[in-house]
Formats: C-alpha cells, sequence, structure tokens
C-alpha cells in the first residue's frame, strides 16, 4: 500500500479551468468562455449538445484568398480591398492559426510569437511574397489537407488559402483542399445512428477541438462492489485541423467519470480525414465503426476486471518507465501519485488502480491532451506494464 506520508510536490497551479455548462439552461462559467465541458444527467438525448454547437457556431465564416494579396500589418491579418465590405479589414490570428500560417511560410512558430509586432510583420510578409514569387523546394510546406503542418513542395507557393474565422479572429490557415467536416454536420450525420440506445455523458468542446463521450446503459458491469463501468463511444473532431475524424472504444466509469480508450490494432475504428468525403458512405463507415467499437469495449471491461487482481509490486518503478515511454511530464508524473494515493487501499497496487489512476489524472488535461492520457492508459490495460527503472540522479522528467 502506498504511504499517506509519501512525499510529494504540492499540485501544480492548474491550467485554465474548463467552463461548466448544465444542460438546461446552458449557462457558462465565466472563467474560460472559450472551452466548454458539458456533463449531462442520467438519460439525456443529443439535443443539448445540438444546441451547444448551434451556438458556437454563431459568427463562424470562411473565406479562400490568393495567399499574395494578404500582409500583416501591425500583428494582424490584412484582408485584400474586396473583402472588406463583409469581412473586418484587420483579423487576429489564433495560436493555432499562427502556428499553422508560420509553418507553411518555414517561420519557425516559437520564434515568431516572441517577436515585437513590427518585426512579425516583417518576417511574415517578407516570407510570404518569397513562397509566391520564388518557388523553393527548401523553403515551402506543401499543404497537408488536414493541418497544413508539414511537407514541403514549390507547388504550395501559388495556393490560395482556406481562412476559417469566427468574428474578428481567424481561427485555423488551410489549404484550399481542405474539405471542412463541421461538428454540427458530424452530429447530424450520427444522430440516426445513435438515438434511442446511446446516453451522452460529456461533451468537451474547444475552439481547435470537439470530444463526445456516449455510453449505452445496457452494457454495464460492476467490476468492484458499487464500481460500476459502462461501454461506449468517444467521437473526435476539429473543425480547424488539428485532428481527423475518429471512433474509438470508449469504458466510462461511473464512480468517477473515467474515461478508457481503446485503440484497436493501435488505430481508432474509424479515421476520416478533411480531405473529400461524402455523406452516404461517411454514414455507413460510422455504422461500422460504432459497432466495432461496442464489441471492444465489452472486450475492454473484461479486461479491467481482470486487471483488479494483477498486482503492480513497483508502483514508482513503472511510473517512471512509463513515463520515459510514452513522455509523461511531472505534472501527469505526480497527478498519477496523488491519485494513487486516494485509491483504496486494496486496489493501490493493482494494474486497475494503476489505470484508473492515469486516467483521473487525465481529467485535469487539456481534452486533446486528455484523449491522449487515455489512450496511453488503455495501451497499458492490452500490452502489459513496462519494466519498472529505478529513479537515478539527473533522470530528466519533462515539464
Amino acid at each position: 500500500m502506498l504511504s499517506d506520508a509519501a512525499t510529494l510536490p504540492p499540485p501544480p497551479a492548474p491550467h485554465a479551468a474548463p467552463t461548466l455548462l448544465v444542460p438546461t439552461p446552458l449557462v457558462p462559467d465565466q472563467t474560460t468562455p472559450d472551452q466548454t465541458v458539458l456533463d449531462l444527467p442520467a438519460r439525456c438525448g443529443l439535443e443539448a449538445v445540438r444546441e451547444r454547437l448551434r451556438q458556437d457556431d454563431r459568427n463562424k465564416w470562411d473565406l479562400t484568398v490568393p495567399r499574395e494579396r494578404l500582409m500583416l500589418g501591425g500583428g494582424r491579418l490584412v484582408l485584400p480591398e474586396e473583402f472588406r465590405d463583409e469581412y473586418p479589414e484587420r483579423l487576429d490570428l489564433s495560436g493555432w492559426a499562427t502556428m499553422q500560417a508560420c509553418q507553411r511560410l518555414g517561420i519557425p512558430a516559437q520564434y515568431f510569437v516572441r517577436c515585437p509586432p513590427p518585426l512579425r510583420d516583417v518576417q511574415f510578409n517578407h516570407w510570404l511574397w518569397k513562397a509566391a514569387n520564388e518557388p523553393d523546394d527548401e523553403l515551402l510546406p506543401e499543404e497537408d489537407e488536414e493541418s497544413g503542418l508539414s511537407n514541403r513542395s514549390s507547388a504550395d507557393g501559388l495556393r490560395p488559402w482556406l481562412l476559417r474565422g469566427k468574428e474578428g479572429a481567424v481561427r485555423a490557415v488551410l489549404s484550399d483542399r481542405y474539405a471542412p467536416l463541421d461538428n454540427a454536420d458530424l452530429l447530424a450525420t450520427l444522430t440516426p445512428l445513435l438515438e434511442g440506445r446511446f446516453e451522452v455523458k460529456t461533451l468537451l468542446l474547444t475552439p481547435e477541438s470537439l470530444h463526445l463521450r456516449l455510453v449505452d446503459p445496457r452494457l454495464a458491469r460492476e467490476v468492484l462492489p458499487d464500481d460500476r463501468l459502462m461501454v461506449g463511444l468517444h467521437i473526435a473532431n476539429s473543425e480547424v485541423g488539428r485532428r481527423s475524424v475518429t471512433v474509438d472504444a470508449l469504458v466510462y466509469r461511473l464512480v468517477c467519470q473515467n474515461g478508457l480508450i481503446r485503440l484497436v490494432k493501435g488505430r481508432s475504428l474509424l479515421r476520416q480525414r478533411h480531405v473529400s468525403w461524402d455523406r452516404p458512405r461517411f454514414q455507413d463507415a460510422l455504422a461500422r465503426s460504432l459497432s466495432e467499437a461496442i464489441t471492444a469495449g465489452a472486450g475492454l471491461i473484461e479486461r479491467l476486471s481482470l486487471a483488479t487482481r494483477m498486482p503492480v509490486p513497483d508502483v514508482e518503478g513503472v511510473i517512471l518507465a512509463l513515463s520515459r515511454q510514452a513522455g509523461l511530464t511531472q505534472r501527469v508524473q505526480d497527478g498519477v501519485r496523488r491519485a494513487l494515493l486516494a485509491t483504496p487501499a486494496p486496489q493501490q497496487q493493482t494494474v486497475y488502480g494503476f489505470v484508473q489512476a492515469l486516467t483521473l489524472t487525465a481529467q485535469d488535461l487539456p481534452p486533446d491532451d486528455r484523449y491522449d492520457l487515455e489512450v496511453v492508459a488503455g495501451r497499458l490495460l492490452e500490452e502489459g506494464l513496462p519494466s519498472p527503472v529505478r529513479p537515478a540522479a539527473g533522470f530528466p522528467a519533462r515539464e
């Protein structure tokens, strides 16, 4: 059993706390209006999610612009004159849009954001002009239709940019080949497949991504007294090129609202890139992946039941080994230790307790990082624990 006297650093200052919304009425806390966590009561339908997405869609817009007609002025994107009747003349760039634009122009994003606005203008406009007028394989990024953050090709120098915005800000800078599959469209495609069977448990919505969790209340099991697990689905999307549409198997723990993600053969059951999509074919693929997710989730509950009886003799050694293997930050490592201390003694040194400590720690992370850590937990359950390592002087822990 772990000792309560174990020395741990104090909890780190939390990242910006998410907005908590209740389904009726939808009234946000004002701490972070750009992030939503919607935890729903039992037997809630999709209408609360649909309404939240309607609210989020207000004042969004798309604009395809020849890149050579753009410029940066005072740290803001300046549109060509012919667009100014319908759009603001100068647009703020979100952090994500800034990174996308920088990588399209071959500018190191971390350097760029540290520059004062006048120097940003000079850098941006120089490389924008060079990309359009002096094609060079060494300088120009090739459009990745998903995010615009990858390979290089001189063909991209003349391609227009798709700007996705909201009110007076650009939220994404994408290739004109990008095929939007927006959150509302995704939900509309899902609805005929979900209604009448699944209950919505959580909506995680940020300017960059959507994560939706649903459970089938008929597929549930207690693996320990008063510890009920439910089979479900985890559906994710991004309107700004951060991620593909994915469908994954989910096990949802009622007692603490933890989620455990299972990849099948190391992959999501469905991964639809934002390149081109056909609604009937996409709906067929969704239907298949939802059925497969239920089967995979049921199998994961069986593994979790066995994990309640599988010991972890060296908890600290496994934490360090997993941190090296999966790149866990020091904050996550300390969160896992605290979660284990709060776990009932019989499960503190079992695989089940360890996995639940990971997923409980994940709840304090931003949605995309939370998903990644829950995938790590699911992989650990399927592949087994890494060989423990012992602390050594100078052991590097990511901050």
